[in-house]
């Protein structure tokens, strides 16, 4: 079975149609035959679908479609801003484990720009298709970029990492049915500076009980923990 996620998807008369480059792609590389079972998630909907060829354009035919229930609480990842391969691993990391929404940031020890990563988000958006086609996501995770007060001001409860915090993750309870914003510092971790400001706002600041973890790995260990805390 193929599971594809979509930004949207083109449907007439029961059948969903895709672009001369994905037909390409699912008969030529995924050599799909007639009958072969294909799943379209858009906006937290998913279609099952059976393909049929109309002479060689492949269409296909919406056996079913599910709405999958949702929580209405997101878990944002804020990633500091840093080596572009570890943001990309990161957002990747992080689609897999289930982020809904993602928010880069320069922190004061991160080693790319804004403009960079700016430049970069054709390139991010492609990853989170992959990697919500890959986990079978119901919908794409949107990429923001913003200043560390912006995202401070989101509401939901504010989870910090920290490697030297003396409180550990595994003291964390899930309280109301919130937004959990996560935020992941950079090769280097936060400086005094930012983690006084996290202070100042009453975030949460755990550690792990891990070696120093990278950016991308952190990413994977503290959003699978919270989304399997939160369902």
């Amino acid at each position: 079975m193929i599971y594809l996620v979509k930004e949207s998807l083109t449907i007439n008369d029961g059948y969903i149609t895709v672009s001369e480059d994905e037909a390409r792609y699912l008969l030529k590389v995924r050599r799909l035959k007639a009958g072969a079972s294909v799943h379209f998630s858009t906006l937290g909907v998913v279609y099952e679908t059976k393909l049929e060829m109309h002479g060689r354009e492949p269409k296909f035919l919406i056996i079913r479609k599910e709405n999958p229930l949702t929580s209405s609480s997101k878990i944002i990842v804020a990633i500091a801003i840093g080596d572009i391969t570890a943001v990309e691993e990161s957002i990747r990391n992080g689609v897999e484990a289930g982020a809904d929404e993602f928010y880069l940031f320069r922190s004061e020890l991160s080693n790319n720009s804004v403009s960079y990563i700016e430049k970069k988000m054709k390139r991010l958006s492609t990853i989170v298709v992959s990697a919500a086609s890959q986990a079978r996501r119901g919908h794409l995770p949107e990429i923001n970029i913003a200043i560390t007060e912006e995202i401070a001001n989101l509401e939901g409860d504010h989870i910090v990492i920290h490697p030297y915090s003396s409180e550990n993750l595994m003291n964390y309870r899930i309280g109301t049915n919130t937004s959990k914003i996560l935020w992941i510092g950079p090769e280097g971790g936060f400086t005094k500076n930012e983690i006084d400001f996290f202070n100042s706002r009453n975030f949460r600041i755990f550690s792990l009980k891990t070696p120093i973890l990278r950016m991308e790995n952190a990413v994977t260990v503290l959003t699978a923990f919270i989304k399997n805390l939160s369902n």
